[in-house]
């Protein structure tokens, strides 16, 4: 990384808890680290590859038939499933 500067933002209260949730998890070891990775995502610099269109079906399917033999996950477990996903992406996008 090059030179850095000091920047001071004003987020809403559950966005800063969304960060310091994200240093306490040990996923990022600072705040400054989950806006740069967040930052570099939107910018353009962690480009994330998009699964092609059977990929897609397959995970859908998948879905269904689990929905279908009554294999369902609780909507907060799974959200809780993807932001931990989310930041095993960005933590591997910037390096940590």
């Amino acid at each position: 990384m090059g030179r850095t500067e000091r920047l001071v933002v004003d987020l809403s209260s559950d966005l800063v808890a969304a960060v310091r949730d994200a240093v306490q998890s040990g996923v990022f070891t600072s705040e400054s680290e989950v806006l740069e990775a967040i930052l570099r995502a939107w910018h353009g610099h962690g480009e994330i590859e998009e699964p092609d269109i059977e990929t897609l079906r397959a995970f859908v399917a998948e879905g269904i038939a689990d929905a279908d033999a009554g294999r369902l996950v609780d909507g907060e477990e799974m959200f809780e499933r993807l932001r931990a996903r989310y930041c095993e992406i960005a933590a591997d996008r910037s390096g940590g």
